[in-house]
């Protein structure tokens, strides 16, 4: 069940972003109307970008993180008031986006808030391991082709002329003319990977554990020397290749068996959040409405704005043709 600091910054959406912003009372550096950015938000900004782009900002650090402020932040900054200036943070595209970035963050919080309070543990790994080993292990398997025919005579005959330079193009030629298999001749007999039981890789294909037995003797690219009597057919066999068994141990598996458990845990956590959600506060839902939304409007917006499309441009270039303005994550616009 998820605690009552989750819920209570589900049912505070509405305040998140002042919430954030009271909790940082670090010195202002900047303000521009209305919006101020604190010494600890462009320390986190700054923080963000990779060596090599910061060194694009100056030689010295004090000139990065001087030209990183006016080159960057100020500008985003001031579109971000004028923005307001318009009322575009009501426009409901913008409402989706910052419904959609609310969510994510709480989605982020409550990841933390359940595995900082019950991580995976090691014996819940091993367990893990030991309930699931045929994942972590793989038996051998032989790549094996087959001609099945009624008699053995038959099939000590196929085997003398599937041998020497052109025995490869009359295996193929044999198999499509006289296997009794007809659920591999027309591909020269291919049974794919065998396994020692029998098992193949296509359920419906099952063969003889002797026939994994034989070609086990022999090494890749060699024909079982004898035939291979199943049931009342007798088998030529070539073993074209092989994987050799392979086993992984739980330390080899840990981080991966890790990250399962944490989404399960994580998933959980998820659903039982939108139940107590959706019990508390879905008071309305009229699906019969949704007969009249035209599914043919669904799909990207329409760009009517030159190459680039509407919406990319007046995100790059700035509203009206204005002047392009630096990236957030410093990289210039390309």
């Amino acid at each position: 069940m998820p605690s009552k600091r989750t819920l209570s910054f589900v049912l505070l959406l509405s305040s998140t972003t002042a919430t954030a912003f009271a909790a940082d009372q670090s010195p202002v550096i900047v303000t521009v109307g209305n919006a101020t950015m604190t010494q600890e938000a462009v320390s986190r900004r700054i923080a963000a970008l990779p060596a090599y782009q910061l060194a694009r900002y100056g030689k010295t650090p004090s000139e990065q993180k001087k030209n990183f402020v006016e080159q960057v932040l100020v500008p985003e900054m001031l579109y971000g008031e004028e923005a307001k200036q318009r009322k575009l943070d009501q426009t409901p595209a913008m409402q989706d986006r910052l419904r959609e970035a609310l969510r994510d963050a709480l989605d982020r919080s409550l990841r933390e808030e359940v595995l900082a309070k019950e991580p995976v543990t090691d014996a819940e790994i091993k367990q893990y391991y030991d309930e699931n080993k045929a994942r972590f292990e793989t038996p051998k398997r032989l790549r094996l082709w087959r001609i099945q025919v009624a008699d053995e005579a038959t099939a000590k005959d196929i085997i003398a002329q599937s041998k020497g330079t052109d025995g490869p193009k009359h295996w193929g030629d044999l198999a499509r003319e006289k296997s009794l298999d007809k659920a591999t001749a027309q591909r020269g007999g291919e049974l794919g990977f065998v396994r020692q039981d029998g098992s193949t890789d296509v359920p419906r294909i099952q063969v003889d554990p002797a026939v994994f037995a034989a070609a086990d003797k022999v090494t890749d690219g060699s024909l079982v020397p004898q035939p291979i009597k199943e049931g009342d057919r007798f088998s030529v066999i070539w073993r074209r290749g092989s994987v050799e068994a392979s086993k992984r141990t739980v330390e080899d598996e840990s981080a991966s068996i890790r990250q399962i458990l944490e989404r399960r845990r994580v998933d959980k956590a998820r659903q039982e959040l939108i139940s107590q959600l959706r019990k508390d506060h879905v008071s309305d839902v009229n699906p019969e409405l949704l007969s009249n939304i035209d599914a043919q409007s669904f799909g990207p917006p329409r760009r009517d704005f030159g190459r680039d499309g509407g919406v990319r441009r007046m995100h790059r270039d700035g509203p009206l043709g204005g002047p392009r303005l630096p990236r957030p994550d410093g990289e210039e616009n390309r």
